[in-house]
């Protein structure tokens, strides 16, 4: 029975020491998540206080940008149309000047054609017949 005494007392003083180790860093992992909140503390104060800052500034050229925006959109509106139009004047023309030539045109095709001829379509049947 010595021997079975030896490896309780081994195991069992593994396990005291295993347990003690594990307590001791439970208690040092606790002291650094504090010491790391601590010392963040400033920091996220500080970081808070640049938020708040960042905020007031933006709040001051929202309105600012938001009248330019608006005035952009507008300038481009009467931009479009302006140019919509003056290519809807362009386009009226271009069909006025088509329709001069065509009329120009036919006026000369009629012209040039001899009045007392008149033209006479070929007779099929006696074409056929032949």
């Amino acid at each position: 029975m010595g021997l079975g005494k030896f490896f309780k007392d081994l195991f069992g003083s593994a396990k005291e020491n295993v347990g003690s180790l594990a307590d001791k860093a439970e208690d040092l992992a606790e002291g650094a998540i504090e010491k790391a909140k601590e010392a963040a503390a400033p920091l996220v104060e500080k970081a808070e206080e640049y938020i708040e800052v960042a905020k007031e500034k933006v709040a001051e050229y929202v309105p600012a940008a938001t009248e330019a925006i608006e005035s952009a959109v507008e300038t481009v509106k009467e931009k479009a149309g302006e140019l919509a139009h003056k290519a809807e004047e362009m386009a009226e023309s271009a069909v006025e000047t088509v329709k001069e030539k065509v009329s120009s045109f036919t006026e000369d095709a009629n012209e040039d054609a001899p009045a007392d001829k008149a033209v006479t379509p070929p007779n099929r049947v006696e074409e056929d017949a032949d």
